[in-house]
């Protein structure tokens, strides 16, 4: 055999065991992952909402922060309310609700947790979507209020049937309706996380949580009951 066509064969051979032996390098990454891409829109909608309201935003505007096209949004959501709606569940926190068979330890314990579970999630951000929402309920009620039974529903109902178990134990009065009820002890929380920075006061939300409930206890409960004429 040829001497150098034998060497030309031992080269080929050596250059495919090392190129066998070398690890492969990854493959350049293209488009984002969906994934990826699904939480960079939702995101970019949020900052949006919070900063220039839902007739303020736009679609465009949304896939320009997110950096994708618009087509990526509409394979997605069918419209801007339907992508709002979506990105608007960054604000739900799940809070459970316990039923001990007492309403003032009942109602106090799911106060001081869901002021808790908010205060670890709140952020500017978040306190800016919810002035937002506030001021926009009435130019846009259809939409609020499917985001009002995305975030609150469930969790409502299971307070209702906590206030009527009270009314069948004795604990709250029989003629208050019980979405009045969550009303009285929910709105004082709402009021106060709004207009804390405007209406400075010493206390705090936790510190409120007892007071309300106590205070609230003390009008709903039998005794407090006008007398029927």
């Amino acid at each position: 055999m040829n001497r150098n066509y034998t060497f030309k064969i031992e080269q080929e051979s050596k250059h495919s065991a090392i190129n066998a032996e070398e690890p492969q390098s990854p493959r350049p990454v293209g488009r984002p992952r969906s994934a990826e891409v699904h939480s960079a829109i939702l995101k970019a909608t949020v900052e949006l909402l919070a900063a220039e309201g839902f007739d303020g935003m736009s679609i465009e505007e949304a896939a320009k922060r997110a950096g994708v096209g618009k087509a990526a949004i509409y394979r997605r959501w069918s419209s801007k309310e339907a992508l709002v709606l979506d990105a608007l569940k960054v604000l739900r926190m799940e809070v459970p609700v316990v039923d001990t068979g007492n309403f003032n330890k009942d109602a106090t314990a799911f106060l001081r947790d869901t002021v808790r579970a908010y205060s670890r999630s709140a952020n500017l951000l978040h306190v800016k979507l919810w002035l937002r929402i506030v001021g926009e309920l009435y130019e846009h009620p259809e939409m609020f209020s499917t985001l009002y039974a995305q975030l609150f529903a469930e969790r409502n109902q299971q307070l209702e049937l906590l206030v009527r178990r009270a009314q069948d134990r004795g604990e709250v009065r029989h003629d208050i309706d019980a979405k009045l009820v969550e009303d009285l002890v929910a709105g004082p929380i709402i009021i106060h996380a709004l207009l804390s920075t405007v209406r400075p006061t010493n206390c705090t939300l936790n510190d409120l949580t007892e007071v309300i409930v106590d205070v609230v206890l003390s009008g709903i409960e039998p005794h407090s009951q006008p007398p029927v004429l």
